[in-house]
């Protein structure tokens, strides 16, 4: 199982800090999204586009402090940390 850890404003979205998520390993971070909007119906929003496809919304660290882009994969025993996108100013 994955672990997805939520943070401002995400946990509030989905109700929850942090939930686990089964998964066949290894799975592209875009179809863990599109799993994840199936269990938390609230996150199709933020998640999908219209037509279905997966937005960049998030940044999602995995593996420490690994920044993983859309196309990268996610293994069954990773943590995943959404965040809101980060600006500097």
């Amino acid at each position: 199982m994955a672990k997805v850890q939520f943070f401002k404003p995400f946990d509030e979205i989905s109700g929850k800090q942090e939930m686990e998520i089964r998964i066949s390993s290894p799975v592209a971070v875009q179809d863990f999204l599109r799993i994840l909007a199936e269990k938390i119906p609230s996150f199709q929003a933020y998640l999908q586009k219209e037509g279905g496809e997966i937005t960049n919304f998030f940044v999602i660290l995995v593996r420490g402090d690994e920044i993983l882009k859309i196309k990268d994969k996610v293994y069954e025993r990773d943590v995943i940390k959404i965040l809101p996108p980060v600006s500097g100013g």
